[in-house]
């Protein structure tokens, strides 16, 4: 994300927030501003409007800050988005032992995809992500596996300032809308080469009960490693990518694309 895209006045409220962990349940002001470092004014301000809107609760006796009722809802929200992790996993390790390739699991957030979990390949040389990591949707395979089964507009507004990543990355909006169509069709992405050079990866895409898609799973690995017949892989992944949807109560055959 670009520098001057961030809201300073949030960042240093989402900074207040992140003080609190298990080992600092509580924290007085001067606690506060010393770990985040910024004038008392500034964060006598923030605090008040986290308090206001229930990020925060401030004891009446003690006058010490803990989490309060809205941080708690979130929390409930995020536990129960991440059941999403709890049911692929057994998936991604059968996977990742089948085919002695890295597995991983992204989930969409805004248009972006976020890597929540992974299952490394045992192989010396293998691909890896960082578990938190945000790639862009528009390209390589995990990110198409997810974009085709958004409403079309959305391509269309992609296709208008794609970029190059390696020589294989498809710039063309042409070429790129048509290949979302056939991923759309097929029910699986492939890339080689096309957000990292000599990276070659097969996703597919992960809908939830209201039949819209929320995430994918992919393997990747050396392109030199993928076969050429990928049919296999295909089903593997596209396989598992159904089962971990139907346990998250989706039922139709067809998607809904998100408009």
């Amino acid at each position: 994300m670009s520098e001057k895209n961030i809201i300073r006045s949030i960042q240093r409220a989402l900074k207040i927030l992140e003080c609190f962990d298990l080992e600092h349940m509580e924290l007085t002001f001067s606690q506060i501003v010393e770990m985040i470092n910024l004038p008392k004014s500034t964060t006598s301000r923030i605090l008040s409007t986290l308090e206001h809107e229930g990020f925060l609760i401030r004891d009446s006796d003690t006058q010490k800050y803990k989490l309060g009722y809205t941080m708690h809802l979130l929390g409930l929200v995020a536990k129960e988005s991440m059941d999403i992790r709890t049911i692929s996993i057994p998936y991604m390790e059968n996977m990742t032992k089948i085919t002695n390739e890295t597995s991983n699991l992204y989930i969409l957030e805004g248009l972006d995809r976020v890597c929540i979990a992974q299952v490394e390949s045992p192989a010396p040389i293998k691909q890896l992500v960082k578990i938190g990591e945000r790639f862009p949707i528009w390209a390589g395979a995990t990110g198409k596996s997810i974009l085709a089964f958004l409403d079309e507009s959305i391509w269309y507004d992609m296709a208008k300032d794609l970029k190059q990543f390696t020589e294989n990355t498809v710039t063309d909006p042409v070429e790129f809308v048509d290949e979302l169509k056939e991923i759309r069709q097929k029910g699986y992405s492939l890339s080689l080469g096309e957000y990292y050079n000599e990276v070659g990866c097969i996703a597919a895409p992960i809908f939830d009960e209201n039949r819209k898609v929320i995430g994918c799973i992919s393997m990747s690995g050396p392109v030199y490693r993928f076969p050429k017949d990928i049919e296999y892989f295909a089903r593997l992944i596209t396989d598992s990518a159904s089962n971990i949807s139907y346990k998250l109560g989706y039922r139709e055959k067809r998607p809904i694309y998100l408009e």
